[in-house]
């Protein structure tokens, strides 16, 4: 969301990321915000205040508080409220405490919601909802996310650690698989650093996994002419069978044409697989989950 100017929206920003982490930041980062915004009020309509104190003195002070009142039409509630809000904040950053709850988060914000709202229709804007629902799904957003790399992380790797035992990694590919960090050691960041560090490695084994597979669709390539001569011969069999009625003895005729005709069907739906993959290839996948499960499928349905 974009409010007012670059200032107070990377500000909010700050406060959403806090949320993300459940970090009990989110006190400083709303006391940062709170004191830009009504510094920014005030500044727009050329209200003095005294800019060596904090936000708790000026919102007090006669002028900028007539001018709340005055001017913006204020309520009684939400004036206190941001007095309360700001007091609490800064017995929160003098106690350290360590937990955020979602009531916080809400509570906090629909005060704000509501103050910046008192000035946007005083300048005649279109005021801003509040959404509640929004800040409760990104609540400890950032935890979710973290376990979710991890777990996704330790897939691949298990996965190509077998692949790398066996030597079937490139040099490169081997490489740069030895060199990714530990989650031990990963784990010793910051939980916003561990998910960009994750991300990394998560596009990294996936690319590394692409390239293991690539060497067994090529081998499934290298074998399209050779199945399609296997293709060609099986139709001409079939012809001579049942153009000159052959006897084949104790073997059944109709059992060795429907043996023929499998064999046919496999060495088609090879061919139709083959060609599916070089027109997935031209067509571009959008993911490298995509790619891994399409070229898996493939080898699957070829053995």
């Amino acid at each position: 969301m974009t409010i007012f100017n670059d200032t107070l929206t990377m500000r909010l920003n700050t406060l959403e990321r806090n949320i993300k982490s459940k970090s009990n930041s989110f006190y400083d980062s709303y006391l940062d915000l709170l004191e830009s915004t009504i510094k920014y009020f005030l500044d727009e309509n050329k209200v003095s205040y005294d800019e060596t104190r904090t936000c708790g003195y000026i919102i007090k002070d006669k002028k900028p508080k007539d001018f709340f009142y005055k001017k913006l039409s204020i309520d009684d509630y939400t004036y206190n409220k941001l007095i309360d809000y700001i007091k609490k904040c800064n017995d929160h950053k003098h106690k350290k405490e360590k937990n955020l709850s979602i009531e916080s988060v809400i509570n906090y914000l629909k005060v704000y919601y509501d103050f910046i709202n008192y000035y946007i229709t005083f300048i005649k804007g279109v005021n801003v909802k509040f959404d509640a629902k929004y800040y409760e799904s990104i609540f400890g957003e950032t935890e979710r996310l973290n376990l979710q790399y991890k777990n996704e992380v330790i897939d691949l790797k298990n996965e190509l650690d077998i692949i790398s035992k066996e030597h079937k990694l490139s040099k490169e590919d081997n490489k740069r698989y030895k060199e990714l960090l530990a989650l031990k050691d990963i784990e010793l960041m910051s939980l916003d650093e561990q998910n960009s560090t994750l991300q990394t490695q998560i596009m990294i084994l996936q690319d590394i996994k692409i390239n293991s597979l690539e060497g067994k669709v090529y081998r499934i390539a290298d074998n399209l002419h050779e199945l399609v001569d296997t293709f060609n011969d099986n139709k001409i069999v079939k012809g001579i069978i049942k153009a000159e009625n052959l006897d084949f003895g104790q073997y059944n005729h109709n059992d060795t044409i429907k043996d023929i005709n499998k064999s046919i069907t496999k060495t088609k739906k090879v061919i139709d697989n083959t060609n599916n993959v070089i027109k997935k290839a031209k067509d571009g996948f959008e993911t490298a989950n995509e790619i891994i499960s399409f070229v898996s499928d493939l080898i699957d349905n070829n053995k």
